[in-house]
């Protein structure tokens, strides 16, 4: 297992990346970016994946579970070839394909951010949460309730300016404004100390823990267990 040993040195790497976005330096530092970031991150993943084993939410992840640095530009405005931050997944079935109900991390040059939940879904998938919602008010309640306990919301980000079809009669439920959201994610800021200091771990298990009752809700509205 890598180890985290995320340094100055590591963020001086994505500030780096940030101003010279270019083949011939990433290649120049390519080493330097697995020992310093992925290798580290890659780590601090499978870490994570353990000490959450022993919670109820059992997420996993590891190398395998990380995004390449590479970006996909054929269908991009923005032609950089690569990202400037480095990313990955912990997953109920430890999987990156998996999108039901994830946990985000994301380190970045300010710090990054970890984010939690159900992520750009589907019409269908979409469908089942809001029936939820309108259905079992109480149980919705006690999510926002949970996470407004962790300090934190739900994101509003891509969140629909008026009811979605099907869902017009429904626009002075208490929860209007959450039928319109089309991702049911919370989202926390990461500052560098949290690498550097490495207690990154142990944000990332209490981060899941407070968002495990958005997870049961957004998992069992579709069925799964």
């Amino acid at each position: 297992m890598a180890e985290l040993n995320f340094t100055r040195k590591s963020f001086d790497l994505l500030e780096g990346l940030a101003a010279s976005n270019e083949k011939a330096w990433y290649e120049a530092h390519r080493s330097e970016f697995e020992a310093y970031l992925r290798e580290p991150f890659g780590g601090v993943l499978e870490v994570a994946t353990n000490r959450l084993s022993e919670t109820n939410v059992p997420l996993a992840g590891g190398p395998k579970t990380m995004f390449r640095q590479n970006r996909d530009v054929r269908f991009s405005k923005d032609k950089s070839p690569y990202s400037t931050h480095i990313s990955g997944l912990l997953t109920p079935s430890g999987t990156k394909a998996e999108k039901d109900g994830v946990l985000y991390l994301q380190l970045d040059s300010t710090g990054g951010l970890i984010a939690c939940g159900f992520y750009k879904l589907k019409a269908a998938e979409l469908a089942t949460i809001r029936d939820r919602i309108l259905e079992e008010p109480e149980v919705f309640s006690g999510v926002l309730k949970d996470l407004d306990e962790a300090g934190l919301s739900l994101s509003e980000e891509d969140k629909l300016t008026s009811m979605p079809r099907g869902y017009e009669a429904h626009d002075q439920h208490e929860y209007a404004d959450y039928l319109k959201l089309k991702s049911f994610m919370a989202q926390t800021p990461l500052p560098k100390s949290a690498w550097l200091e490495a207690d990154i771990v142990d944000r990332i298990v209490e981060y899941a823990k407070s968002c495990a009752s958005l997870l049961e809700f957004g998992r069992a509205s579709n069925g799964d267990d």
